[in-house]
């Protein structure tokens, strides 16, 4: 075999080894503790309408408000989502929930790059995350925004996920991993592309914990026993 052909051999086999090895390095997200916020099925003990107003720090949080809107529905309550006070026909409670996320890394995610390319652990572990939603609940009366109460909810997400934007320094198989202590060095930090899929994959859930917390909230005020007089007057 002439040398030529020999260096193509290789090269065509370290290609096909890199794309074997990286057609293998994902990890589905993973959302660890995300039973912690399984709702428990509270229904709402009054006939109360919600104007619901979600205000988030980015636009991946802002999509929780779907899933509290849902849970606030599957709790028998009345909602209007999203609700603007001056356009909207009247509700008994205006709901103003604010969620400001919180991302951070790990600095796990370095020995999981380096030396845990060695036994591909990005692809069965996944780098670790961690997602945090502050959330805060204003409940007041829609007429004349008398408050009715205020508390937070907070939520703590535990994340596992692992994506080709950092599993190619994989490819330090093929050399002495140098690319891997780089990218272990790099990875330690948030991953930003993880926001909406986290969003998207907790919303159900962690919408139906926040709805579930505000119907507890609405269910103990003495003063939504009966419709706000107000309101009552233009929604007989």
């Amino acid at each position: 075999m002439t040398t030529h052909k020999l260096v193509l051999h290789v090269i065509n086999a370290c290609v096909f080894g890199a794309a074997f090895l990286l057609s293998g390095c994902q990890h589905a997200l993973t959302i660890k503790n995300l039973n912690t916020y399984r709702q428990t099925g509270v229904v709402s003990n009054k006939p109360v309408s919600v104007g619901l107003v979600v205000k988030a720090s980015d636009n991946s949080s802002e999509r929780l408000g779907e899933g509290i809107a849902a849970g606030l529905r599957s709790s028998s309550t009345e909602v209007l989502y999203p609700y603007t006070p001056a356009v909207a026909r009247p509700v008994d409670v205006q709901a103003d929930v604010s969620i400001t996320p919180k991302y951070a890394g790990s600095g796990a995610n370095f020995f999981i790059n380096f030396p845990g390319f060695l036994i591909f652990t990005p692809a069965w572990n996944g780098y670790v995350y961690k997602v945090d939603y502050d959330v805060a609940v204003s409940l007041k009366h829609a007429a004349d925004q008398t408050p009715i109460d205020t508390f937070s909810v907070p939520i703590k997400l535990n994340i596992r996920h692992a994506d080709y934007n950092r599993t190619w320094t994989e490819i330090s198989w093929f050399e002495v991993g140098v690319i891997a202590l780089g990218g272990g060095i790099v990875f330690m930090e948030y991953d930003h592309n993880v926001s909406p899929l986290v969003a998207d994959a907790s919303k159900t859930t962690v919408g139906a914990y926040i709805a579930q917390e505000i119907v507890k909230k609405m269910n103990a005020a003495p003063a939504l026993k009966t419709p706000h007089p107000q309101t009552a007057a233009v929604n007989p």
